[in-house]
């Protein structure tokens, strides 16, 4: 009992590995950083939603390389969201203004771009929400945008938490598909289920004109995030005891050790600081959105503002007793198969501080950010960080890494 009783002893005595010099920080300001992306050469595909740019970044030159034009032709793009790796050092931005991904090649050229349509599976190999049939066999997949790609090119999503019927609205649900697009098959399947936040989807009207908006639960509700690691398997941080589970391409399914994690009771301090990130959050969210008609579809989406984007929010009833250990996309992936998990915190603490799985589920470590900085990627041996000055101006920093690094200080 004696040896029992000192292993948490242990444990909490070891400190964070703290990431406090960066190797680079390229000069220009970013606006709105949406995705990064480390090529073989060690430059970096960068994406400004806000300022609707894409850029090559090299670190050593402190030189930038413009990637495409603004527009709807080929080769252009609108509002470039996310980056994802695709095989041979290629890559494919999320264009979420008109919904579809276009490829860039290393040299920083652009390629062609593509929707995930995909060649409908058999009834019994269909799972969650990512589409529905069309004719002919095919269907349109969803307008998600992609929460990362394998090593061989898929990209992964996550499903609508709703249901479409010819009459109108179908079914609600609390929980959404992890749906996995095959791009050499044109095939799109299921590989997990994650549970959402209760009331996160709302929506309105019925046949003819129906209004869907989805994230307006409280943030402080539990749900659960989930990432893609290079190998193909996917990483469901759960949020009701906080612990991973690992589901392998097959769908195979292991799981880790509940993680501790200290509460946070919800007072009127926590509610004041969330109540301001949720204003914040308005002002900077992508708004998307889709009306079908007789005319046909027209998708439309913008940063921030449009119909409504302005007005003051409803303040938040439904509150849980404690903060959950992390908030929504709270996930990210490192390419050594290490899950780092951004815990949430008090008012006043201006530390970022992430949780490091392991393959087996199992946290191997902390590491705590600078304050006023956000994890945007890794390469490989390297992290990336958005530093934000008093203007809220972002600077991109690198910091260096390596991949068998003790994650202790």
């Amino acid at each position: 009992m004696v040896a029992l009783a000192c292993v948490p002893a242990v444990t909490l005595a070891q400190k964070p590995l703290a990431l406090t010099k960066a190797e680079a920080e390229y000069g220009e300001p970013f606006t709105q950083i949406s995705g990064v992306r480390e090529l073989k050469d060690g430059r970096v595909l960068v994406s400004d939603v806000r300022d609707k740019t894409l850029q090559v970044i090299d670190f050593k030159a402190g030189s930038a390389t413009k990637v495409g034009r603004e527009g709807q032709g080929p080769g252009e793009y609108s509002l470039p969201l996310r980056l994802v790796s695709l095989p041979g050092d290629s890559s494919a931005v999320f264009d979420a203004g008109n919904q579809r991904y276009l490829t860039i090649h290393p040299d920083g050229k652009t390629g062609k771009d593509f929707r995930l349509e995909a060649v409908a599976p058999p009834a019994g190999e269909r799972g969650g929400r990512g589409g529905r049939d069309g004719e002919g066999g095919r269907m349109m997949m969803s307008v998600a945008p992609p929460r990362g790609a394998d090593a061989r090119g898929n990209i992964y999503y996550e499903g609508a938490s709703f249901g479409m019927s010819p009459e109108g609205m179908a079914s609600q649900s609390d929980t959404a598909a992890v749906i996995r697009f095959d791009r050499a098959a044109r095939r799109a399947d299921t590989i997990a289920f994650v549970k959402l936040a209760k009331a996160n989807t709302q929506v309105s009207g019925g046949r003819g004109e129906m209004r869907v908006m989805i994230g307006q639960a409280n943030p402080l509700v539990p749900r659960d995030d989930w990432v893609v690691l290079p190998d193909g398997k996917v990483a469901v941080i759960r949020a009701a005891d906080y612990h991973v589970d690992y589901y392998a391409p097959n769908r195979t399914m292991t799981s880790g050790p509940a993680a501790a994690y200290d509460k946070i009771r919800v007072d009127d301090a926590v509610k004041k600081m969330v109540e301001s990130d949720r204003a914040r959050n308005q002002r900077n969210g992508i708004r998307m959105t889709v009306e079908a008609g007789p005319g046909g579809t027209r998708r439309e989406a913008q940063v921030g503002g449009g119909r409504g984007g302005d007005a003051q929010l409803p303040p938040l009833t439904d509150w849980p007793d404690y903060v959950p250990a992390f908030l929504q996309n709270a996930a990210a992936a490192r390419p050594n198969g290490e899950v780092w998990v951004l815990r949430a915190r008090k008012p006043g603490d201006d530390i970022p501080m992430y949780d490091v799985f392991d393959a087996t589920g199992r946290v191997i470590g902390k590491v705590s950010l600078p304050v006023k900085s956000r994890l945007v990627g890794f390469g490989q041996g390297t992290v990336y960080l958005i530093r934000l000055d008093d203007d809220d101006l972002q600077y991109l920093q690198r910091y260096r890494l390596p991949m068998d690094a003790k994650l202790t200080g």
